[in-house]
């Protein structure tokens, strides 16, 4: 029996997003059982300008196939998630993934509660000293302050 049974694997398919896999994989070693994987797209990703100014009409025919575009997003994300599922099955754990649109680091907590999560794993980029000095704040920083199961912070490996 493991503490971790059902973890939560958030992902935005980065590279960071494959090293944080990369532990989740390996906790198959010590009997987790479920994966829920989750992807968050901000709603920033799909919002759509408003065209005031009659010389953005150029503009606002390219937006015109916004529509189209989205999907074609959607399914592309929606096909990396297929991809990450097979790969998690074939180690021999049970999987769901779920989608939705929201802000990440609200949406990472919400899914951990409402899928009993035990562990989630999340990558984290790190910062540079601006950032340290101005206190922006992270996903990962917030869902360790936010989340009530524990949280495996997984640093992207620095290569020389």
């Amino acid at each position: 029996m493991s503490v971790f049974k059902t973890i939560l694997y958030p992902t935005d398919f980065s590279d960071l997003a494959e090293v944080a896999k990369n532990y989740v994989l390996k906790l198959k070693e010590a009997n987790a059982e479920k994966v829920i994987i989750l992807h968050v797209i901000h709603p920033m990703e799909f919002s759509l300008p408003q065209f005031d100014d009659p010389f953005a009409l150029d503009v606002a025919a390219i937006y015109a196939h916004i529509p189209e575009i989205e999907k074609a997003i959607l399914d592309r994300h929606q096909e990396k998630l297929q991809q990450l599922k097979h790969e998690f099955e074939r180690a021999g754990f049970k999987v769901e993934t779920v989608m939705t649109v929201g802000d990440p680091k609200e949406e990472i907590v919400k899914t951990s509660e409402e899928k009993n999560c035990n562990l989630i794993v999340i990558g984290y980029h790190g910062k540079g000293l601006l950032e340290r000095i101005l206190e922006i704040g992270s996903t990962a920083k917030a869902v360790i302050r936010k989340a009530k199961c524990p949280v495996l912070v997984v640093k992207k490996e620095e290569r020389e």
